[in-house]
């Protein structure tokens, strides 16, 4: 019978080599055990990996959904918040300006006016309000404001009646409405911003309009109404008290009229809320079953894992001991 030995340099490095393979596999097994999935998912699944990749492009695409989700629901939050706050700026101003008499106290009427040309501020800024860095009724040109200040408008709009030759109340009440109207009047000088933003996708079939701005129609009738009561304040076209006082009742009228107008608007913002909150419940339940679905792919069963771990540490230990019992023998302790 041949022997064959190992010379003491071979029979180290045999020896680093079998440590350091015991100790791969005690690191493998203590991964899985602790992490509860393979550690080899390839060898797992056999190769076929189509379907866990699958899962997890779904997966992926399911966490964009969310992202996008939760911003429009920011958004649209804070929009209706906006919304209130106009409600509550212009409540019960309609009915008071409709109430006034051509007969008013001036001190009285005067007190009213500039009141609603103050709410007509609070509107603007409302109109303004921002979220993060982007200003929510600017459209796509959510970078800047999207409303210049009430003294812009009010000037521009004092201009274009005088270039009207307009006097008479419902002369000033024509060229106000085609201002707010014109694409070079309130569009060009008011309105700051850009066309409202396209449809956001939320899920695979859900889209949500979130394009409301401060140009639209509901929005700008707000302001035509308030801003004829403004330029009652400031007194530059208005000939006469019984002018101004007629023209506070029709812009109270107005203001009245366009509540509606605003409400319906609002519904349809808290429409599209409503789709934004069904997908992400769907969403959600996909991505937990898709999840769930995940893990039984890649899992292994920690007893299996938990016994592995537990072999390969009695083996470095056996290893050890050998090793141990190997450095201890000498020539001398053999020739005895």
């Amino acid at each position: 019978m041949t022997l064959i030995s190992l010379g003491d340099m071979a029979q180290t490095f045999m020896m680093r080599r079998l440590t350091a393979s015991i100790k791969q596999d005690a690191r493998l097994a203590a991964q899985e055990l602790t992490t509860g999935r393979s550690a080899d998912v390839s060898k797992r699944l056999q190769g076929g990996l189509a379907d866990l990749t699958g899962v997890e492009a779904t997966l992926s695409r399911l966490k964009s959904y969310r992202m996008a989700s939760d911003s429009a629901a920011l958004t649209a939050d804070s929009m209706q918040t906006v919304f209130r706050t106009i409600d509550s700026v212009t409540e019960g101003i309609g009915v008071s300006l409709l109430a006034v008499s051509t007969h008013e106290n001036t001190r009285t009427l005067g007190a009213l006016v500039a009141d609603t040309a103050q709410r007509l501020d609070a509107v603007m800024n409302a109109l303004n309000t921002k979220m993060g860095d982007t200003t929510l009724f600017a459209g796509i040109a959510s970078d800047g404001p999207a409303m210049a200040s009430s003294d812009v408008i009010l000037t521009a709009l004092e201009a274009a009646i005088t270039a009207d030759g307009a006097v008479t109340v419902a002369q000033i009440e024509t060229s106000t409405k085609a201002w707010f109207q014109s694409p070079t009047g309130f569009a060009a000088v008011a309105y700051l911003g850009a066309a409202g933003a396209t449809a956001l996708a939320v899920s695979a079939e859900d889209r949500v309009d979130l394009g409301i701005t401060a140009a639209d129609p509901a929005l700008r009738d707000t302001l035509q109404s308030l801003a004829l009561v403004a330029l009652v304040d400031r007194g530059t076209v208005i000939a006469d008290p019984a002018t101004g006082a007629a023209l506070v009742q029709s812009a109270g009228l107005l203001l009245l009229q366009n509540h509606s107008d605003r409400a319906t608007l609002a519904g349809r913002l808290g429409l599209a809320q409503a789709r934004i909150d069904q997908a992400q419940t769907r969403n959600t339940a996909e991505a937990s079953a898709l999840q769930i679905l995940r893990s039984n792919m890649v899992a292994v069963d920690p007893y299996e894992a938990a016994t592995r771990m537990e072999a390969a540490q009695n083996q470095l230990e056996t290893l050890y001991s050998v090793t141990a019992r190997l450095s201890r023998l000498s020539l001398v302790d053999f020739l005895r």
